[in-house]
């Protein structure tokens, strides 16, 4: 990171290829379309590039990269004003075996079906907890709210996750 903030091309780089999957999946996740989910990520890369200076590192680099992520991801989805699509598909996986595909792809469907009628806040909160494995304080830390808060929306996201899925 400090190689990266001094201009080294390099540096910067290799952060995004460290973190440009991880990015992908959470714009993947609030947009719901994977052009749009490129688009969304490519330009979350671009202002981390752009402010870089202005990283603190009072949290880890990715941390503060999803932030950018979700908010480049959120502000996309505001201004197309545009509902998601009707099925939301989880990114291509490494195949294997065709039942076990089936399976796996069904109840993805199913909980990214639930996942667009949630609140973008819950939504993000959820995303970031359980899909992406971070913990509450890291979410708070991205999503800007405290960590009680983080709690309680990645809660009532779950909940109503739950009562949309079963």
């Amino acid at each position: 990171m400090a190689r990266a903030r001094g201009g080294d091309r390099k540096a910067f780089s290799e952060l995004v290829r460290r973190h440009q999957t991880a990015v992908y999946r959470v714009c993947y996740r609030v947009l719901g379309d994977p052009e749009d989910a490129r688009d969304a990520a490519q330009e979350a890369f671009v202002r981390c590039f752009t402010k870089l200076e202005s990283f603190e590192g009072r949290s880890s680099f990715k941390t503060w990269m999803l932030r950018l992520a979700i908010n480049v991801s959120l502000n996309e989805r505001k201004a197309r004003a545009r509902p998601l699509p009707p099925e939301l598909r989880e990114p291509p996986a490494d195949p294997s075996g065709p039942e076990d595909d089936l399976l796996r792809k069904e109840a993805a469907e199913r909980v990214h079906r639930a996942l667009r009628l949630l609140q973008p806040n819950h939504r993000a909160a959820v995303v970031l907890r359980d899909l992406e494995g971070m913990s509450h304080a890291e979410v708070a830390e991205v999503l800007g709210v405290p960590e009680a808060t983080a709690r309680s929306w990645a809660y009532r996201g779950r909940q109503r996750l739950k009562d949309l899925v079963t």
